[in-house]
């Protein structure tokens, strides 16, 4: 045992001078004591002031969200840096990395800079003020067996928090049994360190049937139609359909009386017109592009309406379509001097909310018709026309 010697004053005096009465001298002190140091140190401690705590620079708030590969995991980490000192250098170091964890995606901040410093994701600056920012990592798993492990550090400035993990069961087995959170599972902080572990889920061998998807019935989920007119009564149709069909198919169109067939594009490619027989245009259609379950069919034809007169009547038709229609919506555009009504025909009109940015750039009386469930039949609408003076002088 380490001992300490101390000297020690001792008052010794003879009894014939404590009767006399006669004054007495202090001797000088004398002697000495052994005191153990186990004991010594705990007293000199009590007498010295309590260090200082460190002052703080920064606070720091932290998000952690995680998903597993093969053989990483892979976090997204969302920091929010209260930096307090200004006018000087701050360094708060977030994260321990190591060499199996790694950035992978590092933010651009106005007034600091995140990076790697001394083995820690770092963020520097020197000016106060909150930094609000996402970095992502990859922590490799260690080892090569079927069992994989990863771990990730906090920095000393940064209370430990859980990750918020996303675990596909269906292809990764948890080696450990963690708490459900939402739709993943939350992994929490045990000695300042997040720690998973996981294992490719087992293939269990089945004899399955291959699935064969039923063959998709076609239909034209929408179609369009634009008349535009001039004054002199050459009138042009703009009929567009979205189809609906999975593999090639056959489609007929029956051309109006007194319509020209101009054009026709087929998912945006151009079609012979000279496939047209007794006003009957054949077509074999199929998707935009392998696997996918839509197509669109443009066809354009003119016809000559004959000059408009002070009055009259419109007759209009669609073409009839082979595959049945689930909506149908058409829009006229014709000479802005007449006023228009709805007299008859399949098509009704309706009030549109707001027009279309095609149709706000043609010009004259925009009249808005749709109808619904076509199958087979041609649509049709009459109109009938007189002259609109409402801002004419003979008012």
């Amino acid at each position: 045992m380490r001992t300490l010697s101390l000297v020690v004053g001792i008052l010794l005096l003879a009894p014939e001078a404590l009767a006399s009465g006669e004054p007495v001298s202090t001797p000088a002190p004398a002697g000495t004591a052994t005191v153990p140091l186990e004991q010594l140190i705990p007293l000199y401690a009590q007498r010295q002031p309590p260090p200082p705590a460190p002052p703080t620079e920064a606070l720091v708030k932290s998000e952690l969200r995680g998903r597993l590969s093969a053989d990483a995991l892979q976090v997204e980490a969302s920091f929010e840096v209260e930096v307090l000192a200004d006018g000087r250098w701050t360094q708060v170091r977030l994260l321990q990395l190591d060499a199996d964890t790694y950035p992978t995606a590092l933010p651009t901040l106005d007034d600091a800079t995140v990076g790697v410093v001394d083995g820690y994701l770092c963020l520097l600056t020197r000016k106060a003020g909150r930094q609000s920012f996402d970095v992502s990592l990859t922590v490799r798993s260690s080892g090569t067996g079927p069992e994989r492990r990863a771990q990730l550090r906090f920095g000393p400035q940064v209370s430990p928090v859980p990750l918020a993990l996303e675990a596909d069961t269906s292809v990764f087995t948890l080696l450990e049994s963690l708490p459900s959170s939402g739709e993943g599972y939350a992994l929490y902080p045990v000695q300042g360190a997040l720690r998973v572990g996981w294992k490719a889920a087992s293939q269990v061998a089945q004899a399955t049937k291959p699935q064969v998807r039923p063959p998709l019935e076609p239909r034209i989920s929408e179609a369009t139609a634009t008349w535009v007119s001039t004054l002199e009564g050459r009138a042009t149709l703009r009929v567009g359909y979205t189809l609906s069909l999975d593999r090639e198919q056959a489609l007929e169109l029956s051309i109006p009386e007194g319509h020209a067939l101009e054009r026709v594009t087929l998912n945006a490619i151009p079609v012979p017109v000279e496939a047209v027989t007794d006003g009957v245009l054949r077509l074999k259609v199929a998707p935009a592009r392998l696997g996918e379950t839509s197509g669109a069919l443009e066809v354009v034809l003119t016809r000559e309406l004959g000059v408009f007169h002070l009055s009259g009547r419109l007759k209009l038709a669609l073409p009839r379509v082979s595959w049945p229609v689930a909506e149908l919506r058409a829009r006229a555009h014709f000479p802005a001097v007449f006023n228009y009504r709805r007299e008859g025909g399949s098509l009704e009109q309706f009030e549109a909310a707001e027009a279309t940015s095609q149709g706000a750039t043609l010009p004259g009386k925009v009249l808005h018709f749709r109808q619904y469930l076509v199958a087979a039949s041609s649509p049709t609408l009459e109109l009938g026309y007189s002259v609109d003076i409402s801002n004419s002088y003979f008012r």
